[in-house]
């Protein structure tokens, strides 16, 4: 593309600025409306000043109402994770041993995100890392030796696009180290769990999941 020369720069500033002080110029002129040929933002063909105006409207309308859409989608779709998931602890309080517990969890999540499989792994010290930073994302995306440590406990199921597991610290509400489990979350939809969402609700959960299981050990010990 070659350059604007500065002297005509100069002169279309000049007619643009005019133009904004002489708001009735178009209306006393209302024909240069059909008359100005402007090039079509999207297509190769020349269109009235009056036509461009119209697509640019349009373009804007739909990417408002695109928006607005998402907005409505995501805040629905919140709006009831959020119910589930407040029935969902109801349960995880009401949960008087360790069977208890893990159909809680298993079903409730599964339920709660509306996912083919959630699961309670066994503990393992190299689940460490899980508990502050999860492992979330596309099957695709997830590094192939992370998805090897999954497998020494579980069966991957080739038909799960998208998983999470986060590390279950186990022991803390009791005070006591202990190797952490994971609670793994898997669905066949590739766009569920992605690297980059928001890990708040999942460690939410984990922690509430550990300390349910902290008090079941405590209870089991206790009566023992």
């Amino acid at each position: 593309m070659s350059a604007i020369d500065p002297q005509q720069t100069e002169q279309e500033e000049l007619v643009a600025e005019w133009l904004r002080a002489t708001p009735g110029f178009f209306e006393r002129y209302a024909d240069l409306f059909n008359e100005i040929r402007l090039k079509h933002p999207h297509e190769d063909r020349a269109i009235s000043l009056q036509e461009r105006q119209m697509t640019m409207l349009r373009s804007q309308n739909q990417e408002l109402n695109r928006r607005l859409s998402e907005m409505l989608h995501f805040g629905s779709r919140n709006d009831k994770t959020q119910q589930n998931l407040v029935s969902w602890l109801l349960r995880l309080m009401r949960a008087n041993n360790k069977g208890d517990v893990d159909g809680a969890v298993t079903t409730g999540l599964a339920e709660v995100f509306e996912v083919e499989s959630a699961q309670i792994l066994a503990p393992n010290v190299a689940f460490g890392p899980w508990v502050d930073k999860p492992l979330c994302g596309s099957a695709k995306e997830l590094a192939a030796a992370s998805v090897d440590l999954l497998a020494t406990q579980v069966r991957i199921n080739p038909e799960w696009q998208s998983m999470v597991a986060i590390g279950l610290p186990l022991g803390k509400s009791l005070g006591v180290s202990q190797a952490p489990a994971v609670l793994l979350l898997a669905s066949r939809d590739e766009t569920r769990f992605t690297a980059d969402m928001g890990a708040f609700y999942l460690r939410q959960i984990a922690e509430l999941t550990a300390a349910a299981l902290d008090r079941i050990q405590a209870y089991e010990q206790t009566a023992s």
